[in-house]
């Protein structure tokens, strides 16, 4: 008897596991037939169609923005010579004067009608009142200065030139972000040509120093708002653009990427105090030695990935990829390892998923047969949502685990963000005012891996998204705060029309 049973329930287990794995198929089966699009239908523009949202000719409105980049509204970090800082930033201020002098000749409707705040004497907070108290405000945002430029020589032309030529418009605040300034001021200019009044208040912040934290600027503008009670349905600052393919495994359409929430940062100074000496009488470890091997460890130790948000993506863009990526998009409990590990493997797509750190400075010896008495690295890192500054210095300390290595936050440091919903009307209506200039993209929520002036703006709002309808190439990135910045004529148009039809939308809703 023993004997027969032992057959009977070889087959009655592998029947058993067959079973499991047909229904296993049959679940992921079904979860990709059900994983389909979280795209909303939206009335396309028809090609070509012609609104009244502007009456400048695209030659004329190149030549106005090309006019704002002439404008040296350079932010500097502070530098230690204080008189050469103090030179340069005066400069700076004189550029942002005459920058202001410019936007009341080329806007005088705006600069009639709506109220006008100099807030920390350079931002500027404009007000257009609604006929409609109940509704609440709406805030758009950008701001008004630019990286400083290195390697001249490599330009085509001239960073302040603002020249227009070859279909672009060249310089430096072409795409960061005098083009969101100048779209919004556009917009604004021509509604009120059109003797336009809209139903809620509009409120558009343009801060002065966003490039070096905004604490002069956009933190008073904040402060200003809410000290006067204000809750805003939405605030939009500038953020991530619309990248052309290939940019998602799977998905062969362009990407508009909305940040519904932004990394912390913060910068970490690493060093190590010795007894120095001579170079011929070494000890068994250096300054540098013992530096470079904590460096090495928190290189080959990353910060474990945080999946919230990747899989917040993935829920937008896994149900527009192509059939087999969608199976697996679709059925993340069975293959999120192996997700990770692919993101992992690509830079842009792992900045996603965790906090990422970048060794940018390390110093030691002055001379070839010195041993250096200090060595020292700075470590910045990108914090993802899910981490905390603390939690990441803990997880450097654990680590590491070298006494003599030292640690020391080398600038303020900065949370992420709070997380929008993207179930709110606000997001939805954002959603489908793109798709309806831009009908052959997806829209997904996504994080933006920068900071902006949001930051500032936390207690005003929930709906707090970061996009500018930028389109670009995965070749124009190093054009951001890099060489040859510049914007197509068509593409600034495109800004234009986009803000018109946000404005109009949500003015309804």
């Amino acid at each position: 008897m023993a004997k027969s049973e032992k057959p009977s329930t070889s087959v009655f287990f592998k029947k058993l596991l067959k079973n499991v794995l047909l229904c296993t198929l049959f679940i992921m089966v079904y979860n990709t037939i059900t994983f389909t699009s979280k795209q909303p239908v939206v009335e396309v523009l028809p090609e070509g169609h012609v609104d009244s949202y502007t009456s400048l000719e695209d030659h004329e409105l190149a030549a106005r923005l090309g006019k704002a980049i002439t404008f040296k509204t350079i932010s500097y970090s502070e530098i230690t010579d204080q008189h050469l800082y103090s030179e340069i930033r005066n400069q700076t201020l004189g550029e942002l004067s005459k920058f202001h002098r410019y936007l009341l000749d080329t806007f005088p409707l705006v600069n009639k009608y709506l109220k006008l705040e100099y807030i920390g004497d350079y931002s500027l907070l404009y007000e257009w009142k609604g006929t409609d108290p109940n509704k609440k405000p709406i805030l758009l945002m950008g701001h008004q200065d630019v990286v400083p430029i290195e390697k001249l020589e490599s330009w085509q032309y001239d960073p302040f030139e603002g020249r227009v030529a070859d279909g672009y418009i060249w310089g430096r605040g072409t795409m960061d972000d005098k083009q969101s300034v100048f779209g919004i001021l556009e917009v604004i200019e021509d509604l009120l040509r059109q003797h336009y009044k809209p139903q809620r208040s509009f409120y558009f912040a343009f801060g002065h120093d966003e490039e070096v934290g905004g604490g002069s600027g956009a933190k008073y503008i904040g402060e200003h708002l809410h000290k006067r009670g204000i809750q805003f349905e939405y605030i939009l600052d500038e953020g991530l653009p619309i990248m052309l393919p290939p940019v998602f495994p799977g998905v062969t359409k362009a990407i508009a990427n909305i940040g519904v929430c932004e990394k912390g940062a913060f910068n970490l100074e690493l060093y190590v105090d010795v007894t120095g000496g001579h170079s011929s009488m070494p000890p068994r470890e250096t300054a540098i030695g013992i530096l470079s091997k904590a460096l090495s460890k928190i290189e080959s130790n990353p910060v474990t990935p945080q999946t919230t948000h990747s899989r917040r993506i993935i829920d937008f863009l896994g149900r527009e990829a192509s059939l087999p990526y969608r199976f697996v998009f679709s059925n993340l409990w069975l293959f999120e390892p192996l997700i990770v590990r692919i993101f992992s493997n690509k830079p842009t797509l792992d900045a996603l998923q965790r906090t990422t750190t970048a060794i940018t400075i390390v110093q030691g010896g002055q001379k070839p047969n010195v041993l250096p008495y200090h060595a020292s690295a700075i470590v910045n890192f990108r914090v993802a949502p899910g981490d905390t500054t603390e939690s990441v210095m803990n997880h450097i300390r654990s680590v590491i685990q070298d006494d003599r290595v030292k640690l020391r936050e080398q600038s303020l440091s900065l949370d992420p963000s709070p997380i929008s919903p993207t179930e709110s009307k606000s997001f939805k209506l954002l959603q489908s005012t793109i798709l309806q200039e831009f009908p052959d993209t997806i829209v997904s929520a996504s994080l933006m891996i920068a900071n902006t002036d949001t930051r500032w703006f936390w207690p005003l709002t929930e709906n707090i998204f970061r996009f500018c309808p930028l389109i670009l190439e995965n070749s124009d990135l190093s054009r951001f705060h890099g060489i040859n910045e510049r914007i197509s004529i068509k593409n600034y148009k495109q800004i234009i029309d986009f803000y018109y039809h946000l404005i109009k939308n949500s003015d309804n809703l």
